[in-house]
């Protein structure tokens, strides 16, 4: 059984997301004197400021990204690899990688994870491998988000859907190496950094660690609602959706004034 349309929530939903991007980009905040960017880009760093380490920061053309390196690596990618499985037409899949596949795309993460280690030991002044560079930081990232969406889709339809396809997420070599390749450009766009590419990527990146919360939310909310392999359609999920962007925006909102809230008060530093 399936839940039929609701074209009113539907507009509903569509005016929220207006209305909260318009907020985002519109709102006439006032950036701290010393933020190295203008007032959209600190609306942005700052709705993130509780989810995001912000520590190991990127400039590009003289403005400082709203992600630190490696997570505008990570979420950057993500968003690609996603819209990479819209392109392909794997969106509605419900099979995962297989198993030679999915040990290669997890290899990155653990990569990350040393990395990760090994940067918070030089912030630590604890012994180290070798000395961490953003560089670095983005481009493990970038190799490491590239890799969510091919497990994320498949267990959203499993969960959700009443109609997957069971067409492979990824079908060959081919597909592995294509993702690796967006992902290394996307590294590479963000190292090399030419002023064009800051709102680009600064937007990609931004979408993505907020999108992977409203979706992961939003994923809770249809099944407590007992959406569970009921959906043939996304617009069905209207509901769930508003339900779950209510709550992100609490999440968000709280976990930022959190810790911009510790930081005035000298519990620690951005």
């Amino acid at each position: 059984m399936t839940f039929p349309p609701r074209p009113a929530l539907q507009y509903v939903a569509i005016g929220v997301y207006v209305v909260l991007l318009a907020g985002v980009f519109l709102f006439p905040s006032v950036p701290l004197p010393s933020w190295p960017g203008g007032t959209v880009a600190w609306n942005m760093y700052a709705t993130v400021h509780g989810v995001c380490a912000q520590m190991h920061n990127t400039m590009i053309g003289g403005m400082q990204l709203p992600l630190c390196a490696r997570n505008t690596g990570i979420y950057g990618a993500m968003t690609i690899s996603l819209l990479a499985m819209w392109a392909l037409g794997r969106i509605r899949t419900r099979t995962f990688p297989p198993v030679w596949m999915t040990i290669l795309l997890l290899i990155p993460v653990l990569i990350v994870a040393v990395d990760g280690l090994n940067s918070l030991f030089v912030d630590l002044e604890m012994p180290s491998l070798y000395t961490p560079r953003n560089q670095l930081r983005t481009l493990t990232g970038a190799m490491a988000g590239i890799a969510i969406a091919p497990f994320f889709v498949p267990l959203f339809n499993r969960v959700l859907r009443c109609n997957p396809k069971e067409t492979p997420v990824m079908a060959n070599a081919v597909d592995l190496i294509v993702l690796w390749g967006l992902a290394f450009c996307f590294s590479m766009l963000v190292i090399i950094g030419p002023a064009w590419s800051y709102w680009p990527i600064a937007i990609i990146s931004w979408l993505g660690i907020v999108g992977i919360l409203l979706i992961s939310n939003g994923f809770a909310v249809a099944v407590a609602f007992g959406f569970d392999q009921r959906v043939a359609h996304v617009r069905e999920l209207a509901a769930p959706v508003l339900v779950a962007t209510a709550i992100t925006i609490a999440e968000l909102g709280l976990m930022s004034w959190l810790r911009f809230g510790f930081e005035v008060n000298g519990f620690f530093q951005s």
